[in-house]
């Protein structure tokens, strides 16, 4: 790459942007700094380092590690975007930021202190745009209330509860001697107004919901009190809609259990329909606002949100606004996952520590009397501990993910690289059923990757491409039977990919897999399933939901069905839309890692680009590797160190 190409900022800053580099927004906030006045070339540096990083998903940028390692700090050049003519960040560091803490502390642009209204912020060496500096502090103040204000409770009623509903054969999953995580976050949540619980996959999160909700419900009927309100809900539909099915499902096994029936009142009142961020908060079409916030807040008493890792800072400021000062708020998800796409790792920071417990004296002792579980371990222990860390409890075991996957997904987690590597070696040697398989392939063209979409998504398969199958093209009355079966046989067999662009990125996968079907990706066909990319207010279809084109028997025209939750004894819980109504959509035979959260798949397969990447972190990885219940199949170009680099 060549040193500074340019003889001005903008010049350089106008090539990144021509080269994909960075937003057009983040040269046009540049453009919007400099007609307000500011000529520094550091400050303008500065703020457009800011504003492309809030496009990364970053809430600040930190100014130091700027200095020390622009290009990594950045992740500029971007995948499959290397440019000569292009001057690189240090480059463009040496010339034109030299000085920037003492620029920034003296330019009139700048807020050092968070109390005026200039567009940036600059404290404790982080330049925020100042929406993202507002956020933060808000969710820190409001926390902050809500940690402070513990609700009053029986310790004994619910200590006896507890008993009830973890002492049953068959609930009691923890061994002698062995601290109940789940028992110690149904105390821990009951206890506060905020509280988070994360863990893994096959931990036990949806199976400990509907006993707290029980404890809770259970809590107020013996006081004399109408039902608690609950609200709950998940960042996208697919999330909801299996929060809704888990929920369902266990509060089943609860209802049937004789030796439960004093507790029969409290769970007939709990409600399972989960709902979507979106639709719980009341979107207004067309603008970021919704229809609950401070001043006309949700009418709930409890507020659960599970997947809780996709929420960014802007849904979390929302969500808090919207939720009353009294009711609870339970954050629910894997602190390890990816986080948001858009900017802010809420889940990620509120969990920062928890590996390590730091809980109070005070807390643990009140922890091990009222959850009647052995003591928590000294070493976690600390007196000096954050106060948001006694509102979190972390499950420690999982009693579903199991065997060679979950080895994979724990030690990428660890960033062992030798025990990555080990399992990565036993899915080569493994003769017969495996369940990781290597694919090492030279492209998308090879044998091994064109054999593995033929064996998994065949025309007479109910998976994802039915074209020629004649029975749903003439069974008129069977329509939505049939497409209940596909939208649910969508989870069998699923691509992911860690970039969207380039040979290896999701689109690439997308046209290869229509070739290898016979059909244009990018057209309507019957069998395409497809992703909605950007919120339909009118359709009420949310980004993300997930839908299958069909033919219909008696019109013989397509329509794609998606699944409707609040209507399941309607349609067999089916809604038809036409495809010329659908705006936003793309081919889903593949998805990127990001759009695969909150979801499982029975076989997924990653597709990982040709060389080490940024893009490839432990989280990113551990994300996908975590979507696989049964089947996982790792496919990479052969000079990819799988487990390397980042992992």
């Amino acid at each position: 790459m060549s040193d500074v190409t340019s003889n001005t900022l903008f010049d350089a800053l106008s090539q990144w942007r021509d080269t994909g580099w960075i937003r057009s927004i983040d040269l046009a906030f540049v453009e919007f700094l400099q007609q307000a006045g500011e000529a520094r070339d550091e400050v303008l540096f500065a703020a457009a380092c800011a504003s492309h990083q809030a496009g990364r998903g970053h809430t600040s940028l930190d100014i130091t590690a700027l200095q020390s390692d622009p290009e990594t700090v950045l992740n500029l050049p971007p995948e499959n975007r290397y440019s000569p003519e292009c001057s690189p960040p240090g480059a463009l560091l040496r010339q034109f930021g030299a000085d920037l803490n003492s620029a920034l502390n003296a330019c009139s642009c700048v807020d050092t202190n968070g109390n005026s209204n200039e567009p940036l912020v600059f404290n404790d060496g982080k330049l925020y745009l100042r929406r993202y500096w507002q956020y933060e502090t808000f969710i820190a103040e409001n926390l902050h209330a809500r940690m402070n204000d513990r609700p009053v409770t029986n310790d004994d009623l619910l200590k006896n509860t507890l008993a009830k509903l973890f002492d049953q054969p068959g609930n009691d999953k923890s061994e002698d001697g062995e601290i109940n995580w789940q028992r110690v976050a149904c105390a821990n949540t009951v206890r506060n107004r905020f509280s988070v619980i994360t863990g893994g996959p096959g931990t036990g999160k949806t199976y400990t919901v509907v006993r707290l909700l029980t404890a809770l419900q259970h809590q107020t009927l013996t006081l004399g009190l109408p039902p608690l309100r609950v609200s709950l809900a998940a960042p996208t539909g697919k999330a909801a809609a299996r929060l809704t099915e888990s929920i369902d499902t266990e509060l089943e096994t609860l209802k049937n259990n004789p030796q439960l029936a004093n507790l029969l009142p409290a769970l007939d009142s709990i409600e399972t329909e989960g709902k979507t961020l979106h639709r719980l908060l009341g979107v207004k079409p067309n603008s970021r606002a919704f229809k609950h916030h401070a001043d006309n807040p949700l009418r709930t008493d409890v507020v659960i949100v599970d997947e809780a890792s996709m929420i960014d800072i802007e849904m979390m400021t929302a969500l808090l606004k919207a939720t009353p000062k009294h009711a609870r708020l339970v954050l629910i998800g894997d602190k390890d996952q990816l986080a948001s796409v858009e900017a802010g790792a809420v889940l990620g920071n509120l969990c920062a520590g928890a590996d390590e417990g730091h809980y109070h004296s005070a807390t643990a002792q009140w922890l091990q009397q009222v959850a009647d579980t052995p003591a928590l371990p000294t070493e976690l222990i600390d007196d000096n501990g954050e106060e948001r860390l006694q509102h979190v409890v972390k499950f420690r075991k999982s009693y579903r993910f199991k065997g060679p996957i979950a080895e994979l997904a724990n030690a990428i987690n660890r960033q062992d690289n030798a025990a990555v590597q080990k399992e990565l070696q036993k899915a080569k040697d493994a003769e017969g059923e495996y369940p990781i398989n290597v694919y090492e392939v030279n492209g998308l063209d090879d044998s091994a990757f064109v054999s593995l979409v033929k064996q998994n998504l065949t025309a007479s398969s109910l998976t994802l491409h039915v074209r020629n199958n004649t029975e749903i093209t003439t069974d008129a009355g069977n329509i939505n039977n049939i497409a209940h079966e596909a939208l649910q046989n969508l989870s069998n067999f699923q691509i992911l990919t860690a970039l969207r662009e380039g040979p290896w990125g999701m689109k690439a996968v997308n046209q290869k897999v229509g070739d290898i079907l016979g059909v244009n990706a990018n057209t309507w066909y019957e069998g395409r399933p497809v992703m909605v990319t950007k919120n339909d207010y009118g359709l009420k279809l949310n980004n993300g939901d997930i839908g299958i084109t069909l033919k219909d028997p008696e019109q013989g025209h397509l329509r794609v069905a998606f699944p409707d939750q609040a209507n399941q004894s309607e349609n067999k819980g089916v809604r038809w839309v036409l495809p010329s109504r659908l705006t936003h959509i793309e081919t889903v035979y593949a998805m990127t890692v990001h759009k695969s959260q909150g979801s499982e798949f029975k076989h997924t397969v990653m597709v990982l680009p040709d060389h080490d990447s940024p893009v490839l972190s432990k989280e990113l990885l551990y994300t996908g590797i975590t979507r696989a219940k049964e089947r996982l199949s790792l496919v990479s170009n052969k000079r990819l160190s799988l487990g390397g680099g980042n992992a």
